[in-house]
């Protein structure tokens, strides 16, 4: 089991060093283009949406500038009632701006989200499919945590651009030029003054604060997902971890990992609310500056009605929400990128194969064989092969057996034969077709595996047993479990095959589980299985029925049976030994 858990931690690294290196890569290339490649492919997103975003656009601007309307009509009819001159036709404007403004706004947030959602649910099905594509070989080398964050809390972050940024951008864009033409032509000083405003509250502040709450924001993205990761590890080792006495240093380091990302969580905060500061201070001093001139156009005479200025003043002053919303976008948005650059780096990885899907490929008939020859593979990041020149052949009816240390390429041969990997030199045929040519569906249906971990998904003990044959009878089921001795396991619950398993199975030993992975293949109808350690959790009887329920069961097929054990190993037609990538 060293060897195994040594595997595992090599692959967890190389899938944190091609992280690292993607990511890297990405802010590279966003930096060199000004973020332009990451935002353009955001933008490529909404293209069949863009009508809703449209009307999102139209509703929001609308709405902030009848709420500009009504404050500078309002203004204007109460300078103008305290003066005696007629005051109704602006009053009653003002109230119907205002009553406008309600249903603009409502109408901006619906078209917004109903884009968000909608946005949302493809892009997470994408990410779903790039996964699909990318298991086993490629998710293996990423952590748990790190996947979960991905598709829960960085896929929902992306809401925040969808619904609340872009809209924003174009509505504070065309409230601009519409708020300064307004008061350009009440005093075109007035006019360049409040222009000159609303490019440093809502252009040059958020470009200030973007490099900064960006790299703050993607650290925390980054240490809250290797946060979920270890803690994941630890809550699915905790038996292991309990037993070796590791406990304190698990403690110490989850500690250290929460530290970290409460660390920078914390500069993103304080970065957030040193652009909140600086947003309303700047705020204000535009707002000073302004009254400032509108006072110094009626001294000078060129603003001969203080109505007009105080009116001015009052939908100046009410015209900055759009563009106070996309000053703070820069620490809102940020995060955003962060959790975007990370779904585009998944998304974005090559799978370890090319599958063959729908009609693409070639499909099987009768399994009459497998045949690797010459057969090389080294991993991506690694110059080292770790098969070197392997050579076998399986026919139908074969018992092989497979020994050899740990690390020898054992677990990597099966990657190989499953196609989980491409070989990297020599060729492997099945039915005499080139296994990188066979359509994937037409593959899987032949070939078939029973790996030593096995994972218990949350249903009835009926429904892991039939997990890759839903269609099979009850009758089938029954027979399965009964060739794999789960007859006790069954007979421990009340409801039998009906049981409901949760939690992986936290009901049944490790034992039990494997016995629950040999039912599944006796269920299947692959012509050809391959077991990977299949009894290395199972004590010595139940591994010796479960062993002659193989061969009884076998019917032709051919077996592939990787395993430490004598016992195991003795049912084999043949035995060979795994030595340093090869086969003798």
């Amino acid at each position: 089991m060293a060897g195994a858990g040594t595997h595992r931690e090599h692959g967890r690294r190389r899938g944190q060093l091609s992280q690292l290196n993607q990511l890297n890569q990405h802010g590279q290339h966003d930096r060199q283009h000004g973020g332009g490649t990451m935002i353009a492919r955001m933008f490529k997103q909404i293209r069949p949406l863009a009508g809703v975003e449209l009307k999102a656009i139209a509703c929001g601007s609308l709405g902030h500038l009848l709420a500009v309307f009504a404050v500078m009509l309002g203004v204007h009819g109460a300078v103008s009632w305290y003066e005696g001159r007629a005051f109704w036709p602006q009053v009653v404007a003002a109230i119907v701006c205002g009553l406008l403004a309600g249903p603009c706004a409502y109408g901006e947030q619906l078209n917004n989200h109903e884009l968000a959602f909608r946005l949302l649910r493809d892009i997470r099905t994408e990410v779903f499919n790039t996964m699909r594509r990318l298991a086993p070989a490629k998710l293996k080398e990423r952590g748990r945590g790190n996947l979960v964050t991905m598709l829960t809390e960085d896929i929902e972050l992306l809401e925040l651009f969808y619904a609340h940024t872009l809209s924003p951008i174009a509505i504070a864009a065309l409230c601009t030029v519409v708020n300064s033409v307004v008061l350009a032509v009440i005093n075109p000083w007035l006019g360049l003054a409040a222009f000159v405003a609303y490019l440093l509250v809502g252009l040059a502040l958020p470009f200030a604060f973007k490099d900064v709450t960006f790299r703050t924001a993607l650290q925390e993205r980054e240490r809250q997902g290797q946060l979920h990761t270890d803690l994941l590890e630890s809550l699915d080792g905790r038996r292991e971890l309990i037993a070796l006495g590791a406990s304190r240093n698990t403690r110490d380091r989850l500690k250290a990992d929460t530290d970290a990302m409460t660390n920078a969580r914390r500069k993103t905060r304080k970065v957030t609310g040193l652009n909140s500061i600086i947003t309303d201070a700047l705020t204000l001093l535009c707002l000073v500056a302004f009254a400032a001139i509108a006072w110094s156009l009626i001294q000078s005479g060129s603003l001969a009605d203080p109505a007009l200025a105080l009116a001015a003043l009052g939908g100046f002053a009410v015209s900055f929400p759009p563009l106070i919303a996309v000053s703070r976008l820069g620490s809102g948005i940020q995060p955003t990128f962060a959790a975007a650059r990370r779904v585009f780096a998944l998304m974005d990885e090559t799978p370890a194969v090319r599958e063959h899907e729908s009609d693409e490929g070639a499909k099987l008939g009768a399994f009459t064989g497998l045949k690797a020859e010459d057969v090389t593979f080294h991993y991506p990041d690694s110059r080292d092969n770790v098969l070197k020149g392997l050579d076998l052949t399986i026919n139908p009816g074969d018992v092989i057996g497979i020994q050899g240390e740990n690390g020898a390429g054992k677990s990597t041969l099966i990657d190989i034969l499953m196609r989980f990997r491409d070989v990297t030199g020599g060729k492997v045929t099945v039915s005499d077709q080139p296994i990188e040519d066979i359509n994937t569906a037409s593959l899987r249906a032949a070939e078939t595996l029973v790996s030593q971990d096995t994972f218990i998904f949350s249903d009835t003990l009926a429904g892991n047993i039939a997990v890759a044959r839903p269609d099979a009878t009850r009758e089938e089921i029954a027979d399965a479990a009964h060739a794999a001795c789960l007859d006790e396991v069954i007979d421990q619950f009340p409801d039998g095959l009906d049981h409901m398993l949760l939690r992986n199975g936290s009901e049944l030993s490790d034992g039990q589980k494997q016995r629950v992975a040999v039912a599944r293949a006796f269920l299947s109808r692959a012509p050809f299985m391959l077991f990977d350690e299949p009894t290395s959790n199972m004590d010595a009887l139940t591994e010796g029925q479960v062993m002659r329920a193989l061969i009884d069961q076998q019917h032709g097929r051919a077996y592939l049976i990787v395993s430490h054990r004598p016992a195991v190993l003795a049912h084999a037609s043949r035995i060979l030994t795994m030595e340093n990538g090869r086969l003798g």
